[in-house]
């Protein structure tokens, strides 16, 4: 597909992450695009700022000037009056992943898939492609602090795009390099089963281009087991990956680690992102710059340059030495991996949880039960729905009764219109305070920072 001067394209859903980063880089191109969301967010008023008209709520009256193009979100319902329309006048009407999946058709497609991981990764994966000079065009699924946005229109042969498992819509990709981080109980409302998720990702890795490759995790035993390609490269702890790490050292901003691929030492290396994951995260992507025949130093210069993602351990330091650190951990794995990244010593650690969905929490269920061990007390709140129907018997105030029935010392189900106000009185000096969650926590985080007079927007 085309996209140039003039183009009209509408976006359905559009204030969403990666229907957002679709418009910004239709935008860039010269396109006309208009757009519609339930209600107003940064991501549209950085778009209403590039010229996008954009509408609140959905209508088949935004289709009064007709589009070339109308692309719909997942969270869009295929009884959505305003959809139906757009079939009714006979344009072309696309999912957010088939959209993409023509952006990328003309160019060499790095795609970042997995259950965990995958906006670090991928944006790691563009700051090495931007700091190697190679103009690549990237969509992300978070704001890279280095760029200032989660996308951009570049006039290289590459694109950098995260992927999306949840609706199976990374099966439109054919990728030329597909990453692959892990894989794990996600998604099943929409798989039904794990089987069913797992041969997704044996299908995405079966579509790759003809001399593509395989970039995996060899950490996990799945995809050790079950993902394979002619022309892959392994990365990991693991004693068999051929691109591992030695000697990690973890510092409250980042960490230290030595690379080796295939045995040879590739020197020392540095982020300013913390925790174990991240480092795995890097070396998918020092096997990237290795496959792709980036020099060593530019490698090492870009991982070192990438400051991470918002909602990705972002932290805000607060006056009376209190903390706040903003990350979309919504799953057990994560929230582990998120708590696992503090290396400060000798502060009391508050974790802040709003699930997300009403099908994940019951799924998983057991899991989130176990995975706050790392933390000092835990708060919960309400699910955040994302478009799901309640669940009878799913709830905060349950998921909070199992923690504490874990025999986690410190557990309290505090509904939402009442978080920032309880969070306030009880946070203390020396306090590390995560709020964690995939949902609108962040507007408590934020109404937290305020209310405790530290700039929100200051990182540490």
């Amino acid at each position: 597909m085309t996209i140039g001067e003039g183009t009209r394209i509408h976006f359905m859903g559009i204030g969403g992450i990666g229907m957002s980063g679709l418009a910004t880089i239709c935008r860039e191109r010269g396109a006309i695009v208009s757009g519609c969301d339930a209600r107003p967010n940064e991501l549209i008023r950085r778009l209403q700022a590039q010229g996008a008209s954009i509408r609140l709520g959905h209508h088949p009256d935004h289709l009064e000037e007709p589009a070339d193009v109308v692309v719909y979100s997942a969270a869009v319902s295929e009884a959505e009056p305003e959809l139906r329309a757009a079939r009714r006048l006979g344009g072309r009407v696309m999912s957010r992943g088939a959209f993409l999946a023509e952006l990328a058709a003309d160019r060499l497609l790095v795609a970042v898939a997995g259950a965990h991981g995958k906006t670090t990764t991928s944006g790691m994966a563009s700051q090495l492609l931007l700091q190697a000079g190679w103009d690549p065009t990237v969509i992300v699924g978070g704001l890279m602090r280095s760029l200032g946005t989660n996308a951009r229109s570049g006039a290289g042969s590459y694109l950098v795009a995260e992927t999306d498992e949840s609706d199976g819509s990374f099966l439109h990709l054919a990728p030329s390099t597909a990453i692959v981080t892990n894989i794990d109980r996600e998604h099943l409302n929409y798989y039904q089963t794990f089987d069913r998720l797992v041969e997704a990702f044996q299908q995405f890795v079966a579509q790759l281009k003809p001399g593509g490759r395989l970039i995996r995790c060899t950490d996990d035993p799945l995809i050790r087991r079950l993902l394979s390609h002619p022309r892959q490269l392994s990365y990991g702890f693991n004693a068999d990956a051929e691109v591992s790490a030695e000697r990690v050292t973890f510092t409250e901003g980042g960490s230290r680690f030595c690379a080796v691929y295939n045995g040879r030492p590739l020197g020392t290396w540095t982020l300013q992102v913390p925790g174990r994951h991240n480092v795995l995260n890097a070396l998918a992507v020092i096997g990237l710059g290795l496959t792709l025949d980036i020099p060593l130093l530019t490698i090492r210069q870009a991982l070192a340059a990438f400051q991470g993602t918002r909602r990705r351990f972002q932290v805000m330091r607060l006056p009376g030495d209190i903390r706040l650190v903003e990350d979309y951990a919504h799953h057990p794995a994560e929230i582990r991996a998120t708590l696992g990244a503090d290396a400060a010593v000798g502060r009391h650690r508050l974790a802040v949880f709003q699930p997300h969905r009403f099908s994940r929490t019951q799924s998983l269920e057991d899991e989130f039960a176990i995975c706050f061990d790392r933390a000092d007390g835990v708060i919960v709140t309400d699910i955040y729905p994302a478009f799901e129907a309640p669940i009878p018997g799913v709830s905060g105030e349950r998921l909070a009764h199992l923690i504490r029935g874990h025999g986690h010392r410190w557990v309290r189900y505090i509904p939402k219109q009442e978080l920032t106000a309880f969070v306030s009185r009880i946070a203390l000096p020396g306090d590390t305070i995560f709020f964690l969650g995939a949902g609108d926590i962040t507007e408590v985080c934020h109404e937290l920072a305020e209310r405790l007079h530290a700039p929100a927007g200051a990182a540490g």
